[in-house]
């Protein structure tokens, strides 16, 4: 029986111990659920404070809590106090930190850890930063008397590449202390001119070692800084920083590499461009571009807006005049861009077409968008009508943006001048009104050495400055008087005119007669027409007032021409050159 009862009192025991064990798990499992006392710590904050500030802070504690702070100069207000530590019992928790000026110094920003305990357990919850104290001994402005500081950065102004085209961005402090900038501690792409009296000249440094290129901008999102040091007497050297940026190469900069100066000509297929250039003799070929025309742009930013115009090219009076309108793209033009690499291209002439011409200007992006909703036509060009026909300008601030313009016109069997045209001179004594009733019984011969022309044998001995000359060159000589009181001299044009070639006048200048009752100079006023009398052809010279002529000079001559381009000049079939005495 006694082993028995043993047995029984293990086996109740047992039991026992299961119920105990059972107990104690469960209570456990549920004291971590219990509201109050589990444990859980706010995220981490951070926040900028200035001196003589405060700050919320806010959380909730599930047990009895303290917050700490580890900066003397960052403390909770408690009541009519303010303490480094603070302490309250669990729940939803708002607590104020008050930032006092204790300690702060020119150069350093300072940072308060706000410590959290809860239980056992210690947590951050916020960072503080108090930033440096402000020196208010310096002041630094613009030329206009603008106040730089974080909210208005200093900008360098963007000059150009050339050491001609600098441009200063020039910065004026007041101080009662002496006023510097540190080379070393600001950024290398700054050059600093220090003209004395607190006045300090700056430009992009092209030469800087990080190798930034001075056509892009550079925004204060980067972070530069351009720091003054001021050498104060109780504090020592005092650095005070205002962001910096920069805003490119000079707005109106626009550079083409390689550039096509001259103007061009294309052929008919459009397969080859070629330039002339300008001689003592008239205009000769130069270089030549197969297929296409290509360079690479340099500007603000890489940043640009092509425009492709119309131009219209009209052959008068020995040049071309020049006219634009911007109003129609040349869509047998296609520019392409690449980056910064513009190709351009020409379609082929079509059968039966007849010339036609395109400019081609790239401006500035900053530009594009002052002047693009303006109207183009006024704001590019200034048109002259004086000079015997029109002819548009490219207006000077915008020279340097006409990339290339040139003419396509269809192939053309140019006739050979011809020397068996010759000339016979007539004059009247009488002002005609009418020529559409005169007979050639009414035209006066020249005749002997009074009003003489002839056929010129030596031409270029005699007249070296007349361009590009036919062989066949007459000379006339006749008097004054016979254009006195709008009397006429005619130039009768006897054998073959070539086709294509015009009667009339190939180089105007003017006679001069020099100086009036004003001192102004003078000169013959003439009228140039041609007629047809009795089936043959005349030019005709008509006197409006040449009274009083007492200096004569030889600046005119008249014939039958025509426009060559290869040369870029009038082409003679007869040329007289006319003389006054």
């Amino acid at each position: 029986m006694k082993a028995l009862n043993l047995k029984s009192m293990s086996w109740i025991m047992a039991l026992a111990m299961m119920f105990i064990v059972s107990f104690t798990g469960c209570s456990d499992d549920d004291g971590e659920n219990t509201p109050g006392e589990k444990i859980e710590f706010p995220t981490l904050q951070e926040a900028t404070c200035n001196a003589d500030g405060t700050i919320t802070i806010s959380f909730k504690a599930t047990v009895d809590w303290k917050l700490t702070s580890n900066a003397g100069w960052c403390k909770f207000v408690d009541g009519e106090f303010t303490q480094s530590s603070i302490t309250g019992k669990a729940g939803e928790q708002t607590i104020t930190a008050k930032i006092s000026g204790d300690g702060q110094n020119y150069s350093d920003d300072n940072v308060a850890e706000i410590t959290l305990t809860l239980g056992e357990k210690e947590q951050v919850i916020y960072k503080i930063t108090r930033p440096k104290k402000v020196f208010n001994g310096l002041t630094i402005k613009d030329e206009n008397g603008n106040v730089y500081n974080t909210e208005n950065p200093i900008i360098i102004k963007g000059s150009g590449y050339e050491k001609i085209d600098v441009v200063y961005t020039t910065i004026l402090t007041e101080s009662e202390f002496e006023v510097g900038i540190s080379t070393s501690e600001n950024p290398d792409w700054i050059k600093v001119e220090n003209k004395g009296e607190g006045k300090f000249n700056l430009t992009f440094n092209n030469d800087n070692t990080e190798g930034i290129d001075p056509k892009y901008s550079i925004s204060t999102e980067k972070g530069h800084k351009l720091v003054f040091g001021v050498q104060t007497t109780n504090e020592g050297l005092i650095n005070v920083s205002v962001p910096v940026a920069y805003e490119g190469l000079k707005e109106n900069v626009l550079l083409f590499k390689p550039e096509y100066i001259n103007a061009l000509t294309v052929n008919p297929e459009g397969t080859v461009f070629t330039e002339t250039s300008s001689g003592s003799m008239g205009s000769t070929e130069g270089v030549k571009y197969e297929n296409q025309l290509s360079s690479t742009i340099t500007v603000r930013d890489d940043k640009f807006h092509v425009l492709k115009i119309t131009e219209i090219k009209t052959p008068a009076m020995s040049t071309y005049f020049y006219t634009y309108d911007v109003t129609q793209e040349p869509d047998w033009v296609t520019v392409v861009e690449e980056g910064t690499k513009l190709t351009l291209t020409v379609a082929a002439l079509p059968e039966g077409a007849e010339l036609r011409g395109a400019a081609i200007l790239v401006i500035p992006e900053v530009i594009w968008n002052k002047i693009k909703d303006t109207d183009l036509q006024a704001t590019l060009f200034t048109r002259d009508n004086d000079n015997g026909a029109p002819m548009d300008y490219l207006n000077d601030e915008y020279v340097d943006y006409m990339w290339t313009h040139f003419t396509q016109e269809p192939k053309e069997d140019e006739p050979e001048p011809t020397d068996d045209i010759t000339l016979k001179a007539f004059y009247t004594n009488v002002s005609i009104d009418d020529w559409n009733s005169i007979t050639t019984d009414r035209l006066i011969p020249f005749e002997g050495e009074d009003n003489l022309i002839e056929k010129s044998t030596n031409f270029f001995a005699d007249f070296e400055t007349i361009p590009n000359p036919t062989n066949n060159i007459w000379n006339a000589y006749f008097d004054k008087q016979l254009l006195h009181d709008k009397k006429s001299v005619l130039f009768q044009i006897n054998g073959n005119i070539p086709a294509g070639y015009d009667v009339g006048t190939i180089n105007y200048g003017n006679w001069y007669y020099g100086f009036g009752p004003d001192n102004r100079e003078r000169y013959i006023d003439v009228e140039f027409s041609t007629k047809t009398i009795e089936g043959n052809k005349y030019i005709i010279i008509t006197g409006k007032d040449g009274k009083n002529i007492t200096i004569t000079d030889t600046q005119i001559s008249i014939g039958v021409s025509i426009y060559d381009e290869t040369i870029d000049n009038m082409k003679a079939a007869v040329e007289c050159v006319i003389g006054l005495f």
